[in-house]
């Protein structure tokens, strides 16, 4: 199975028909424990993305931003995540890049989105 990002739509009224995201792919099922689950994100300050490990991330509101720093220091110490994890930078950019896809999108509409990870 593979872990995809999708969008919880907190109002009723929001319109998502503008909102296209090229790819909601995350990862495998175990990138759960052996990537976003790693000790090493959490050495690194990571808060939400390693709560992968534990279960679905529902992802709203002022953890949004949370999220957001979290890719940021990522993307920061991608090589040093990419030596720990036996995952290739390349592997790992991308799901963060399409994780950041789908934060600014919901930053921007707050209060009617939040992020599902599972």
């Amino acid at each position: 199975m593979s872990l995809t990002i999708s969008f919880m739509y907190l109002s009723e009224t929001f319109n998502s028909t503008n909102i296209e995201i090229e790819s909601d792919l995350f990862g495998f099922e175990i990138c759960r424990k052996e990537l976003w689950g790693n000790q090493k994100l959490r050495d690194l300050g990571c808060i939400i993305i390693p709560k992968l490990n534990e279960s679905d991330l529902y992802i709203i509101n002022d953890n949004l931003q949370t999220t957001y720093k979290d890719c940021q220091t990522i993307l920061k110490n991608i090589n040093e995540i990419s030596l720990v994890t036996n995952y290739s930078a390349e592997f790992i950019e991308f799901r963060i890049n399409n994780l950041l896809k789908f934060i600014e999108v919901a930053i921007s509409n707050k209060h009617d989105l939040g992020i599902n990870i599972s």
